[in-house]
């Protein structure tokens, strides 16, 4: 448990779009993964047995990412309680909630204002090839440099995203990669088999999840009344239970995880 725990950054939104950059530009690659309460719980994260080949390598993926941001107010709760049941040492109690939704978009603003579009060279990995045309329109719509994108279904072509970056000199190249389920991270485990791929063409990976989902309108936002009382994720399972229902399961066990991990749990 505190390995993960002790992973995860716990800077603001501003700090961490300037310390995500600088560690790229000193590495020449980097990688953002996310975490929320649910896969800890799906992935098995603070169990040491009875684990399957992929929950044990979703982990070593997880603890070596180069950022673990927080998601979901459910993590941040459990973070509260590690820190004030001293079972973690932590710089803060609260940690703040830089989710995929709105954290990626942010970063991507940030990082546009301060290199110029040019500058900026952003690849797209996703799903299905309408939506990918949807989210390349609306990317380019706010200036943004789109100079690859591939549908899940496929192979990822390293050498026609190589032909594409070769185009451009001294740029920083993200590539947005969004394919995953609450039991399979698929995104993750496609990052760290191609890690060395990642290193030789100086890529700043981050795994967001379904974000595309929602730059297309495949998936709508709660309103912004939903999301200030922290209830985003009660909108999503009204909306759309099939899809959200696991994930708000998992979640709701941060209950019994207190208990377990942190009240009960030998000192």
């Amino acid at each position: 448990m505190q390995s993960i725990l002790e992973k995860i950054y716990t800077g603001s939104a501003e700090n961490a779009v300037s310390e995500i950059l600088e560690t790229y530009q000193q590495q020449d690659f980097s990688i953002v993964n996310f975490v929320y309460f649910a896969n800890i719980v799906s992935q098995s994260l603070f169990s040491d047995k009875d684990k399957t080949e992929k929950e044990r390598e979703y982990k070593k993926i997880l603890l070596k990412s180069d950022f673990l941001l927080p998601d979901g107010i459910a993590l941040q709760i459990f973070y509260a309680c590690a820190k004030l049941l001293k079972r973690i040492e932590a710089p803060r109690l609260w940690l703040s909630n830089l989710n995929w939704t709105d954290f990626v978009p942010y970063f991507l603003e940030w990082a546009k204002k301060k290199y110029w579009p040019q500058k900026l060279c952003i690849l797209l990995y996703w799903t299905k090839q309408e939506y990918l045309d949807k989210v390349e329109e609306k990317l380019k719509f706010k200036w943004f440099n789109v100079i690859y994108k591939q549908d899940w279904y496929s192979d990822f072509n390293w050498a026609e995203a190589q032909k594409a970056m070769s185009e451009y000199q001294d740029t920083i190249n993200i590539l947005l990669v969004a394919r995953s389920t609450p039991k399979i991270p698929l995104q993750e485990l496609w990052t760290s088999r191609n890690y060395q791929k990642i290193q030789q063409n100086k890529l700043l990976v981050v795994n967001t999840w379904w974000l595309f989902d929602f730059i297309a309108w495949a998936q709508k936002r709660a309103p912004k009344f939903w999301r200030t009382i922290k209830l985003e994720w009660l909108y999503r399972l009204i909306t759309d239970p099939k899809r959200n229902a696991r994930k708000v399961k998992n979640s709701l066990a941060i209950f019994p995880y207190i208990f377990k991990y942190l009240i009960l749990a030998k000192k």
